[in-house]
């Protein structure tokens, strides 16, 4: 049996699509029959090239795709169980962790895994072959966590759970945010909407949401934002600052969370923390290379801080699955899924969700096969 892969073989060029056999697991490893993945922000940057100037692709190649969920298609021998004890067999639906830690490193043994120094690598055209999501069937390593997902909850809201919002509960839980808080969030895509409703859930009494598009704006207030601004109409930093400090009742808000990648926010967002308040830093994961200029007095003086938070841990997509049993009826998680394209649509699925320089009305788009 045969199953396509996406492989970026050039920056900004059509993606070239692959096919491999799908091989056995594995002792301690699953096969998945994908059924969604989605395009993050990470794989937009990657494509266009946000990244170092002299970073060449490998001649290989890389396997496109992080985000998505799937079905079981076959257990590897001594599977019989998730990561967390329950049974799971073949047809059952699980979210897999990206994070694939050694499991040997000093960070991994300090129970970070999401910082590991000894990730194994995933190269294009070697064992396991269908390794990034954008397949037809995704190989899940013995050391990637899984989690059978509960028989309550849609297939349609499952594919952000391990990237998205699994990245940004890492971060808020990481800055620490507790009941009372008020939170900025920087964007209003996949990762700021997610960080909205877990924000909420997590007991921010104040959610204020930034974009520059009404439609994600007024999404926003459906996950729970309690006041937006659009960058149009508050169209200088100095006056996005100001309306912060008029909605925090002068003080500043407590986290400013920035998912967008856009350098410039990070001084804006830092101007917008109050007296001994946390930037939590996200958009920056991959699009390497840029600077930006600050007063560190600003952070001292005021006892200021700026947190860089990549992934997550991999027992937060328990969490996670547990938060959307808790909220599904609560927020129209449905709703951030707003594009669908079959997997061999996948050049203009990019197009079409690719936001740089340009507006779409593409929230997070999915390829399914």
């Amino acid at each position: 049996m045969k199953g396509r892969l996406v492989v970026l073989k050039e920056y900004g060029k059509p993606f070239d699509i692959q096919e491999y056999d799908v091989p056995d697991p594995e002792p301690g490893a699953i096969v998945l029959q994908m059924k969604q993945a989605g395009i993050c922000g990470t794989d937009l940057h990657l494509w266009r090239r946000d990244t170092e100037e002299n970073t060449p692709l490998p001649p290989q190649g890389v396997a496109m795709g992080h985000e998505g969920t799937g079905v079981v298609h076959k257990l590897g021998p001594g599977v019989t169980t998730d990561f967390l004890g329950t049974p799971i067999r073949e047809g059952d639906r699980v979210i897999h962790s990206w994070v694939t830690p050694c499991n040997r490193c000093h960070m991994c043994l300090r129970g970070e895994p999401n910082q590991c120094i000894d990730r194994p690598p995933r190269r294009v055209g070697e064992f396991p072959y269908l390794n990034g999501t954008y397949c037809d069937y995704y190989y899940v390593l013995p050391t990637q966590p899984v989690f059978r997902v509960p028989d309550e909850l849609p297939d349609e809201i499952l594919a952000p759970v391990n990237c998205a919002m699994g990245t940004v509960t890492q971060g808020l839980t990481t800055g620490g945010v507790r009941e009372g808080d008020y939170v900025v969030v920087q964007g209003a895509g996949g990762l700021g909407l997610s960080a909205t409703a877990m924000a909420k859930d997590m007991g921010a009494d104040r959610v204020i949401v930034l974009d520059r598009l009404e439609p994600r704006l007024r999404l926003a207030e459906e996950f729970g934002a309690d006041h937006t601004i659009n960058i149009e109409e508050y169209n200088t930093p100095e006056t996005r600052v100001n309306r912060v400090l008029e909605l925090t009742k002068g003080r500043g808000a407590d986290f400013v969370v920035e998912v967008v990648g856009i350098p410039e926010l990070i001084t804006e967002g830092i101007a917008m923390l109050r007296n001994g308040g946390t930037l939590i830093e996200h958009g920056h994961g991959t699009n390497t290379g840029r600077t930006v200029v600050f007063d560190p007095h600003t952070l001292v003086a005021r006892g200021k801080r700026i947190i860089g938070s990549l992934m997550y841990r991999p027992i937060l997509l328990a969490t996670i699955l547990d938060f959307l049993v808790r909220n599904q009826d609560k927020r129209p998680f449905h709703k951030m899924l707003s594009h669908q394209f079959k997997l061999a649509d996948v050049d203009n699925a990019f197009a079409e969700a690719e936001w740089a320089q340009r507006q779409t009305q593409v929230l997070r788009a999915v390829l399914v096969p």
